[in-house]
């Protein structure tokens, strides 16, 4: 009897060990199931990743499978597999994917690349016609209607990306221009000569995630913050802020904080239910500028003007833009989301750039008046 009952005891757990050795768990994923494989993963660190996840149900099992099945030239990238699926299908579909990644890369290495620099305050026209001089994208009205179309970017890889408007973009009189303006992170990269859209957007928009949205996602999410609303504003901090003769390190300290300070002018004016009234907003999409109190414009265009009425028009339409204005970078994120707290409604421009704020109108005339003071003192 004891023998036949560590017999059946034996055969138990063999049969249970052999069944998690052949097979799934019951509750493992459905569908496609994607994880990546780092630099320096072996077998045992995907396997562990596996059964963290309950693809499989143990790395030891899952490692002795590997023997007899090795997992060949383990690429790093992202893997798709296909759920569910047994230890032996999943091994062949890693097998499968690890060399095709190894092929790609293959290719890769024979491709020529250039040095771009795309700074900050630039849109997407500008960027498509950067990029169509260096010879990274070879058509410029097909980069840029692939930007118009929200189905050409994966939201669930990019979750900071918003949720499309319910119009058709392109056309700024009825719609936003463009989909992903805003996100596209102004850096300098290395792109290959004749890349696709999806390989150029696929990077900028890799580095927004790397360069704000993993150092700001805290904070939005804990705060509940609409950071598509957090894109908009910086954008237009980006066009209103800065120095005629570039930002440098004296006067670093003096742009970041008027930055900070201009965010809650607008915070402030929203809360009075004034529009926002930014030049920079009703300039997008024209190519000219609006002509201004304190200087000379050259080519500037008014208020009135046919090609002033769109939806980006802060003087028009209230609260914020139906878009970001330009693609910021992270001082002016970090500004939107850190403003520093007045009761500032209005600001004006000298000719360098510099701003001065004022509480009500009455002082914001007056500073004009002294903004044109200075700007004949500085003989421009």
């Amino acid at each position: 009897m004891i023998v036949l009952i560590i017999l059946i005891i034996i055969i138990f757990f063999g049969y249970r060990i052999y069944y998690q050795f052949s097979n799934y768990p019951k509750n493992s994923p459905q569908g496609e199931y994607v994880f990546i494989v780092e630099p320096g993963a072996t077998a045992r660190t995907v396997a562990a990743q596996l059964q963290k996840d309950n693809v499989i149900y143990r790395v030891d099992l899952f490692l002795v499978r590997e023997k007899l099945t090795p997992l060949s030239g383990l690429q790093v990238g992202e893997y798709t597999l296909i759920l569910p699926a047994t230890p032996v299908e999943i091994i062949k579909q890693i097998n499968a994917q690890s060399e095709m990644i190894r092929q790609t890369n293959l290719q890769i290495g024979k491709r020529e690349s250039t040095t771009v620099l795309l700074r900050e305050g630039l849109g997407i026209d500008d960027y498509a016609e950067i990029l169509f001089q260096s010879g990274v994208i070879t058509n410029k009205q097909e980069f840029l209607n692939f930007a118009k179309n929200p189905n050409n970017f994966d939201r669930q890889k990019f979750t900071f990306l918003p949720t499309p408007l319910n119009c058709e973009y392109g056309d700024v009189t009825l719609c936003a221009k463009y989909y992903p303006e805003g996100y596209l992170y102004p850096d300098t990269y290395q792109f290959f000569l004749n890349s696709s859209n999806e390989e150029v957007f696929d990077k900028l928009l890799s580095n927004f995630n790397t360069k704000v949205w993993l150092r700001v996602r805290e904070q939005v999410e804990k705060e509940n913050i609409d950071f598509n609303k957090v894109i908009i504003l910086a954008s237009v901090l980006e066009k209103e802020t800065g120095r005629t003769k570039g930002i440098k390190q004296e006067n670093l300290d003096e742009v970041n904080e008027e930055r900070r300070k201009m965010a809650q002018v607008f915070y402030n004016r929203l809360k009075q239910n004034m529009k926002w009234q930014s030049d920079v907003t009703v300039e997008y999409g024209t190519g000219r500028k609006i002509c201004q109190q304190t200087f000379e414009v050259p080519n500037c265009f008014l208020l009135d003007d046919p090609i002033a009425f769109h939806k980006y028009n802060t003087y028009l339409n209230s609260g914020y833009p139906i878009g970001p204005v330009t693609n910021p970078q992270f001082l002016s994120i970090y500004a939107v989301l850190n403003p520093i707290p007045n009761n500032y409604l209005f600001f004006v421009s000298d000719v360098t750039g510099k701003k001065y704020f004022a509480e009500n109108s009455q002082r914001h005339e007056q500073i004009i008046r002294e903004v044109n003071r200075i700007n004949r003192d500085l003989g421009l």
